[in-house]
């Protein structure tokens, strides 16, 4: 890249995050549970029709598989509405999510590649794109606060990853999946999370005491592993497309998997092991 494009390159994407942010900050500043809920439905669509083509979907099944998520996101809003009988199918929709990104990614990570088989596509980004938008909205309506703490926590786990990495970065974490990565940073980018965590959960009263504290910071830890998982896996999808970035729908970002990866596998995770504490249907 020349010397001559990086100042226009980095014009582009500040603009682009102005106007994402103006959207996010307007959605919660309307207050409306609905508004959030179709913007998040904006981004958990745009990802699907991106997460076809990196799957190397055929037109028909991207069709399909857009086709699916809507109707797995309405049928989610429709349960979400009447939470008061549903509680226990939307408990195990997290829970399938949540087991996907302990236990499925982090073996596909291991094993690789990942499968793209269509009938596993459809289902797996059915499930984790709706768990995603689910959580999104669950957090929204128990608070704003809940929603931004948890999506800090992610952001902490970049930044401390990040920062960390280079400073004291020496071994490669995953080089043939993200050669920037090392595992110096994954340590800093996990502490980050747990550290942030326990302040969240004493900030909004989810936790007292050294004890409560502790399992705080413990949680974050995991939802700070699930982030570099989530950035990993989605990072192992493009390597096996020949794709540098999910699409170009976010001008000098990328695409909208590109920024929300790690938010998916944290978010349904988070948000079941909230429910435990706060009621959230």
């Amino acid at each position: 890249m020349s010397a001559a494009k990086k100042p226009s390159d980095l014009k582009t994407r500040v603009v682009t995050a102005v106007v994402l942010a103006l959207l996010i900050l307007g959605a919660l500043a309307a207050k409306s549970g609905l508004i959030w809920a179709l913007l998040v439905s904006v981004f958990c669509l745009a990802a699907t029709w991106e997460a076809g083509r990196l799957t190397k979907l055929s037109p028909n099944l991207q069709v399909a598989l857009f086709a699916l998520v809507a109707a797995t996101i309405l049928a989610l809003a429709a349960l979400f509405a009447s939470s008061a009988k549903s509680a226990a199918p939307l408990t195990a929709f997290l829970l399938v999510a949540s087991a996907f990104w302990v236990l499925a990614a982090p073996l596909e990570l291991l094993k690789r590649p990942i499968i793209t088989a269509p009938w596993v596509t459809l289902i797996r980004f059915a499930v984790i794109i709706g768990a995603a938008w689910l959580s999104a909205v669950a957090l929204h309506r128990l608070g704003v606060a809940y929603l931004l703490a948890a999506v800090v926590l992610t952001v902490a786990a970049d930044v401390g990853g990040y920062f960390v990495g280079r400073a004291l970065g020496r071994v490669k974490l995953a080089p043939s999946i993200s050669p920037g990565k090392t595992r110096e940073g994954a340590v800093g980018g996990v502490t980050a999370a747990a550290l942030w965590c326990a302040l969240a959960c004493a900030w909004l009263g989810v936790a007292r005491g050294a004890s409560e504290y502790a399992i705080a910071a413990l949680i974050g830890a995991l939802l700070g592993v699930l982030a570099v998982v989530g950035d990993l896996w989605e990072s192992q999808l493009k390597r096996q497309s020949g794709m540098k970035d999910s699409s170009g729908l976010l001008p000098g970002h990328g695409g909208v998997l590109d920024r929300i990866d790690a938010h998916i596998a944290v978010l349904p995770v988070a948000t079941l092991l909230l429910s435990i504490v706060r009621p959230m249907w």
